[in-house]
């Protein structure tokens, strides 16, 4: 299934796409096409024939077209190749296999709506992921099942996404299956290379102590532009709805939002889900032939080091936690 450029986008819209990236609707197509020219000429790509995927990179870069081309190989690279080490995440089950109720039932990544300035903001509920129920791999490729729908929306693509990372009840033992040194590198590699997303708001929510020490890993790889997207609110959810207007609106009661309730959001986000995936998604044709890559396409991935043994203290050293924080 391929997807269409929506020509009939809001002027909301069109007037943000031209403020913020520099797009000019008339140009779209000369874009898409030199974008198209330069796919052809590389022969270890296999990507969507499809505008409104390829739109996505291109937003992404404000037009930039060097930008967008490092950006498309980067995504297909790290879903296709065993070298960045989660290609398991794109590993996607059948809309009847069980697992998939299993994690739309749990709400672990709930897509809320959009705030006033176009961003898109999903709730990252960290607790609400049971490890005995779904592995790291399964949830982990589930998340990016739920995300790529969003790729395809041309809203969120000008407007950008945010994200409310709930923390509340998470165990130490759950920070350290969300936050091993190995997965934490190559999901900020993910997010900070690859995804066409462009991310607004990072929103911490009822960080416990726990996550205060995982949090460095992710620290360690953040970009300058990305730290400043954060935003740690600590319980008070008031903080975040006076820095970005019309949140309230779109978060669930139990938030202290003005939105339906959580589990109602939940249901109705299941419902879209299937739907989606009833359709063939565009995005399964995507391969990658390293055999095939030409020297003009090398080295695309930005370096991200390994954290040396003393990057969390005296080697040999450690923090002790309580199970329970």
């Amino acid at each position: 299934m391929s997807t269409k450029i929506n020509r009939n986008i809001s002027p909301f819209y069109m007037e943000l796409a031209k403020k913020t990236l520099s797009e000019n609707p008339q140009h779209i197509p000369a874009h898409l096409t030199a974008l198209k020219r330069w796919l052809s000429s590389c022969p270890h790509l296999t990507v969507p024939d499809d505008d409104v995927f390829l739109l996505g990179f291109l937003r992404y870069a404000h037009y930039d077209h060097s930008t967008a081309q490092k950006r498309i190989d980067n995504f297909c690279s790290m879903r296709c190749l065993s070298k960045h080490g989660i290609t398991e995440w794109y590993n996607y089950p059948k809309l009847t296999d069980p697992l998939v109720d299993e994690y739309l039932n749990a709400g672990i990544l709930v897509p809320l709506g959009t705030v006033d300035n176009g961003a898109y903001i999903f709730l990252l509920r960290m607790n609400a992921w049971d490890s005995e129920r779904l592995t790291h791999i399964q949830m982990r490729a589930m998340n990016n099942m739920c995300f790529e729908r969003f790729i395809l929306n041309e809203q969120c693509q000008i407007g950008g996404i945010g994200m409310f990372i709930d923390m509340s009840g998470t165990t130490a033992k759950q920070v350290s299956e969300w936050s091993d040194i190995k997965t934490a590198k190559s999901a900020m590699k993910l997010l900070q290379e690859a995804t066409p997303g462009r991310t607004k708001y990072l929103i911490m929510y009822k960080e416990s102590k726990a996550f205060d020490v995982a949090f460095k890993l992710f620290e360690f790889w953040l970009s300058d532009k990305m730290r400043q997207r954060i935003l740690r609110i600590k319980d008070n959810t008031d903080l975040a709805f006076k820095k970005i207007p019309g949140l309230k609106n779109i978060m669930p009661k139990e938030y202290g939002g003005n939105n339906r309730s959580l589990q109602d959001i939940i249901a109705s986000d299941k419902e879209d889900f299937k739907k989606f995936y009833s359709r063939t998604c565009c995005l399964n044709v995507i391969k990658v032939d390293e055999s095939k890559r030409p020297p003009s396409a090398q080295n695309y991935m930005r370096e991200y080091n390994d954290i040396d043994g003393l990057f969390m203290g005296n080697q040999g050293t450690f923090i002790p936690l309580n199970p329970d924080d």
